[in-house]
């Protein structure tokens, strides 16, 4: 069904690119990288959720389930050096991630969550989570349990060094599609050396599985523009795999 006038504004407005036109960014949090060195001592003697209670939250400090499966590195990413919290058990990151980034106030949906990206003015980290990508399992994607993990992993990893990069660069990350595309492409390619546009309809919910990442990002939307925004991520996601083999991509840096 064709698009109204109300509803094609409103999709225009959506698929708008937000980056067009904006200037590097001042932001470059090295500043906050000693004292994260230090956490990462006090974390290293007397344990890592020791390190979160008293130097993160200490207002909200968690009661953890799993403290051995807790982990605090500064990953060396395109987009520089980032602090990384990361947790084996699923309770643990959850509730982290409410103190921390909603104020105790644990959000609705928390439990699809696998990573958290925390900006400030003088705070930037990471938290993320043991869960497979997109709550996907394994046999949905054709690999074994353990290679999974692994390349969950990373693409987490890398998608959120990816929001992390635009924000420091640009100091612009949304919750729309336009910005999961440009992460999932980032971790997609870098946890399997190619850019499998399956893997991201997939993760988004577009083929039907277990992923349902794009009625989050479009929650609020009448179902015609969301049939626009399904079609339109299917294209993109085709073109992005045909780009992504061509030597002006491969010739590319990361960044």
């Amino acid at each position: 069904m064709a698009l109204n006038s109300t509803e094609r504004q409103i999709y225009d407005e959506y698929i708008r690119n937000r980056f067009e036109g904006a200037e590097e960014s001042s932001l470059s949090g090295e500043d906050s990288l000693e004292i994260w060195e230090k956490i990462i001592d006090y974390g290293l003697f007397l344990g890592f959720d020791k390190a979160i209670n008293a130097k993160i939250c200490p207002d909200r400090p968690v009661e953890f389930e799993d403290p051995e499966k807790i982990n605090i590195r500064l990953y060396d990413s395109f987009a520089g050096r980032i602090p990384v919290i990361s947790l084996g058990n699923e309770k643990d990151f959850e509730q982290l991630v409410t103190n921390v980034a909603y104020g105790g106030v644990r959000p609705d949906n928390l439990s699809d969550t696998g990573a958290s990206f925390i900006h400030g003015k003088t705070v930037r980290f990471i938290i993320i989570s043991d869960k497979p990508y997109s709550n996907i399992p394994a046999k949905e994607i054709g690999l074994s349990d353990e290679e999974w993990h692994e390349k969950s992993a990373l693409i987490r990893l890398e998608h959120e060094c990816t929001h992390f990069f635009t924000k420091k660069t640009y100091g612009i990350t949304n919750n729309i599609l336009h910005d999961e595309i440009i992460a999932d492409f980032t971790g997609i390619y870098e946890a399997f050396g190619i850019y499998r546009a399956e893997l991201f309809l997939r993760f988004m919910g577009i083929i039907k599985g277990s992923g349902n990442r794009f009625a989050f990002y479009t929650n609020g939307l009448s179902e015609n523009v969301k049939s626009e925004l399904m079609s339109l991520s299917r294209d993109v996601a085709c073109n992005l795999e045909k780009w992504s083999s061509t030597d002006a991509f491969l010739s590319m840096s990361k960044a």
